[in-house]
């Protein structure tokens, strides 16, 4: 009989604890939010944050709060949501380097990018743009891998710096072509623009939306994409993967990540509500701007998008051996 009404007791516990997150999804949030972006105001990273939680504030009719916390490479941000109280009211603009790229660089990373977050949805991805000095002979992809091969070990690319997606981008190019070329790290992606430009760098990678104006003007050549599609921004363009090295395929992504212990009614809540809020035509078309696509994702399939990028990143910077920038 004891046991019998113990069960019973356990049973009443879980109904009610079922209804009272049941409930905590449908009347969450009652207070404002707080979105961490994890680099500083104004960049690409920092315009996709704002643009969704500006969305988010609409739709909750409460204030979604967008909090810069800048710091190695993105792990001060990543951290401190990880640590966060798992309730719906803090969570994570996580994108490519924090989330897939530093776990591979850094021996002590102080969160587990799969084990502490939850992902609600995969926002938008970037592509990267394959570039030449307009002065430089090279026209196309193959043009630039025959010239490679022809002087093995004496053309160079420059990245934004040892460890950054651009970086990791020329090292994926290389292993996948075949070829060899020195790398040239910068601090920041403006610096070695410069030295693409003047000619001093022989070519580079560099997201849509940094590239773009100088495409445009005239002073930078753009001869492939790192997309498997070509890009309504540049249609143009071929595709990396057309032109020589099949499967080729390099994005920077950003999404929202809570902490990993978030209820799930209010994971679904925020789920729902940043599908929503990206696919909003004037969210769109301002996504679109910066060279991003947008996607809205759910749950699961997003989750499973962080782990396969974990893994093709880790390779990639083991192979290349890269360490912490």
């Amino acid at each position: 009989m004891a046991q019998a009404f113990s069960v019973a007791r356990t049973i009443l516990m879980l109904a009610a604890f079922g209804v009272a997150l049941s409930a905590w999804g449908q009347n969450y949030p009652v207070k404002p939010l707080r979105m961490v972006v994890p680099f500083a105001p104004g960049g690409p990273t920092d315009i996709v944050g704002r643009a969704i939680a500006q969305r988010l504030t609409e739709t909750f009719g409460q204030s979604m709060v967008v909090d810069n916390r800048a710091g190695a490479g993105g792990v001060v941000g990543a951290d401190m949501v990880a640590k966060a109280a798992p309730d719906g009211y803090t969570t994570l603009l996580c994108s490519t380097g924090a989330m897939a790229i530093n776990p591979g660089l850094m021996d002590k990373l102080p969160y587990d990018s799969v084990k502490d977050f939850a992902g609600i949805s995969l926002v938008v991805t970037i592509p990267y743009l394959l570039l030449v000095s307009p002065s430089s002979p090279v026209k196309t992809v193959k043009e630039l891998i025959a010239e490679a091969k022809s002087k093995p070990g004496s053309m160079n690319y420059g990245s934004a710096g040892t460890g950054s997606t651009s970086h990791l981008a020329g090292e994926l190019f290389k292993t996948m072509a075949g070829i060899d070329m020195v790398h040239i790290p910068y601090k920041g992606s403006a610096p070695a623009s410069i030295d693409l430009i003047s000619g001093r760098l022989q070519t580079m990678f560099n997201a849509v939306a940094i590239a773009m104006p100088f495409v445009k003007g005239g002073k930078m050549r753009a001869i492939g994409i790192s997309t498997q599609a070509r890009s309504p921004l540049v249609p143009e363009v071929p595709t990396i993967s057309e032109s020589g090295v099949p499967g080729f395929e390099v994005l920077t992504w950003h999404g929202i990540c809570a902490p990993s212990k978030t209820p799930k009614p209010v994971l679904k809540t925020l789920n729902s509500a940043i599908v929503q809020a990206v696919q909003h035509p004037q969210t769109r078309q301002h996504l679109g701007s910066i060279g991003a696509d947008v996607v809205g994702s759910t749950q699961e399939e997003f989750e499973k998008f962080i782990k396969s990028e974990l893994a093709k990143w880790s390779k990639i910077i083991k192979a290349s051996g890269a360490t912490a920038y």
